[in-house]
């Protein structure tokens, strides 16, 4: 029997890290990695052994250029990143000024409408009132350049509105308490998109990852992270339905174009424990033992597309010995997935 080692783990795309205040990803980054998931092309031979290392994923922390726009030209470049008073005037209807000298006109709705206000972390904030509070519509620039147009209540973001970053990432949905809170969209500038539930500007609950390879991941989310059930659709066409501890780690199932098929455990992408691997087409069927990380290691029973069931010995990807006519051979013999789950 012969072995392979291929790397299954799917390592997302990744964002330039950021703070969690302004990342509905909390710096977990969106810029593709990838390990090849196909692997070559795999050899049907019944000894000897098959291996073939798998390949590196590559780090792309790039981060993106400055947007322009608004957000860009509306400082004065300095190093605090004052804001520039002329550009702000020209682009609000007024200069900003501060809360108590601004000119308030009341609505029919009782709260009060202000002329822009510079608060007191040097933001610039622009709409309704209540009281002393931001209530009601209106946006907000921020000094780390992003910009914010939607609800407000208790002077907080409160209810539906949108954010755009100064990196060029855009994200749209449901605020609370000024934070990421209930159903949402994050756009980045790369390409990726998020589509889910947020909680406290992490990503909770259902979601959908889409990423400019092509890829798809569709499951659950905890603490910003996928956890629980879960699909990954990769571009290359593999596809594997199971469970995930942000990677692909635990109990599932991986297909691959050309038919093959691996159903069991998983640790980091990789196939590892007990597992069966099974053919579309060759002389082998099916193999059904104990990986290492990818590699068989172990005892193995090798079904033969002929019915021929071949017993055989493996040690970390090495074959060791066909124990199939041993005078032992009674004494191996593979769990079934309960119990083997049940080793755990």
């Amino acid at each position: 029997m012969g072995n392979r080692a291929v790397c299954l783990r799917f390592i997302p795309p990744r964002q330039v890290q950021k703070k969690a205040s302004n990342d509905g990803h909390a710096g977990k980054s969106a810029q593709s990695n990838r390990k090849d998931y196909a692997g070559d092309k795999r050899k049907k031979s019944v000894e000897g052994s098959r291996k073939s290392e798998p390949s590196r994923p590559h780090d792309a922390d790039e981060e993106g250029d400055d947007a322009e726009g608004f957000q860009f030209t509306g400082f004065k470049k300095t190093e605090k990143m004052d804001w520039n008073d002329k550009v702000l005037a020209s682009l609000l209807g007024g200069a900003p000024t501060n809360l108590e000298t601004a000119y308030a006109i009341e609505g029919s709705d009782g709260l009060l409408e202000r002329g822009p206000v510079v608060l007191a972390d040097g933001s610039v904030y622009l709409g309704q009132w209540k009281g002393l509070e931001r209530w009601g519509q209106g946006k907000q620039f921020e000094m780390n350049g992003s910009r914010y147009v939607g609800a407000f209540a208790n002077d907080k973001y409160d209810g539906p509105g949108e954010i755009s970053y100064m990196n060029g990432d855009n994200f749209k949905g449901i605020f609370r308490n000024g934070m990421k809170n209930g159903k949402g969209v994050m756009v980045y500038k790369n390409g990726n998109m998020f589509d889910g539930n947020y909680k406290n500007d992490l990503r909770e609950g259902f979601g959908v990852e889409r990423f400019a390879d092509g890829s798809v991941y569709m499951g659950s989310f905890k603490n910003n992270k996928r956890e629980g059930r879960g699909e990954m659709r990769m571009n290359n066409g593999v596809l594997y339905e199971g469970t995930f501890d942000n990677d692909i780690t635990g109990f599932g199932k991986m297909s691959w174009p050309n038919g093959e098929s691996y159903e069991g455990e998983f640790k980091n992408g990789y196939k590892h424990r007990f597992g069966v691997t099974s053919y579309k087409s060759g002389e082998v069927l099916s193999e059904k033992g104990t990986y290492n990380m990818g590699r068989m290691h172990g005892f193995f029973e090798c079904t033969m597309r002929n019915g021929y069931v071949m017993k055989c010995i493996y040690d970390n990807g090495k074959f060791i010995q066909d124990v199939t006519n041993s005078k032992d051979a009674d004494k191996y013999k593979c769990p079934s997935f309960p119990d083997a789950l049940n080793e755990a």
